[in-house]
Order: C-alpha cells, then structure tokens, then sequence
C-alpha cells in the first residue's frame, strides 16, 4: 500500500509542478491590434488531480481544466468558453515550465505554448488557424498581489 502511494505521488509530480498558479493572476491578451485585460484565478480540483483555471474579463469569461496523464506522459487541457464552446488540447513530456499544446478537438486549428517566466510571470504563445487567416496572440500574465 505504501508503495503504491509513493509511486502515485511520484506520477502526479507534473502537476504539482504548477502549484505556483493557485492564486488570481492579471493578464493581457494581445494579437494584432486587439488587446484584452482579464484575470486567471487557480485552484485544484479531485483531489489535486486537476488544476482549474477561471478567467474573467469585462463582459465574459471561461474556465479551463488541466491534468497530466502518467501512463501516456501528457498533458490535457479542456478549455470551456461563455459562448458554449469547448477545445480540448494535448501535449507531450512531463516539463511543467514549458507545455506545448496542439488542439486535438472539434479539429486541429490551435497551436498553445505555456512558458514560466518566473514565480511571478508566465506567458502563453498560440496560433489559431480561423477562416483561413492565421492569428498569432500573446498573453502575460503577472501574480496579483491580493
């Protein structure tokens, strides 16, 4: 029994690597001309086997839920947005300071990297194939400080 708690323990290290997001964070989004002010709020869930993110903005907002699979060494990511919509993402390896995303559903149109900065800082790059036009965002996001 001990043993299989160590090895779970040891499986779920690449989630618990992110525990430095449980918190709100300030954030701005930015492609082109757009620009876009909102905050992430972190906390996890089933018993610390999924981390929640909820963003908030000026008239919307949407949830996210990650998990780390050991036994295929990936990542999931189900972002659910206040239009309805939902994209479930995936990537390889077990880096939780550098996660690449492709989107795997309703099609492969998202390319999403997380990069830490810092304790304080993070960032996400995508690329979004929509219309046959490409849009290429950043965000950065800082710790808040309440």
């Amino acid at each position: 029994m001990l043993a299989s708690l160590v090895v779970a323990a040891v499986l779920e290290a690449p989630l618990a690597g992110l525990h430095y997001l449980v918190g709100t964070w300030n954030c701005t989004y930015r492609a082109e001309a757009a620009r876009l002010a909102y905050a992430a709020t972190y906390v996890y869930d089933r018993d610390g086997r999924t981390l929640r993110q909820i963003d908030s903005w000026a008239g919307g907002g949407g949830e996210e839920l990650l998990g780390y699979a050991a036994q295929r060494r990936g990542w999931t990511e189900i972002v659910l947005d206040d239009q309805g919509t939902a994209t479930i993402l995936r990537a390889t390896g077990s880096d939780p300071n550098h996660i690449a995303y492709r989107s795997v559903y309703p099609d492969a149109s998202i390319a999403e990297t997380f990069d830490r900065s810092s304790a304080t800082e993070y960032t996400l790059h995508a690329t979004v194939r929509l219309g046959g036009k490409t849009i290429t965002s950043v965000d950065t996001c800082l710790r808040s400080e309440h």
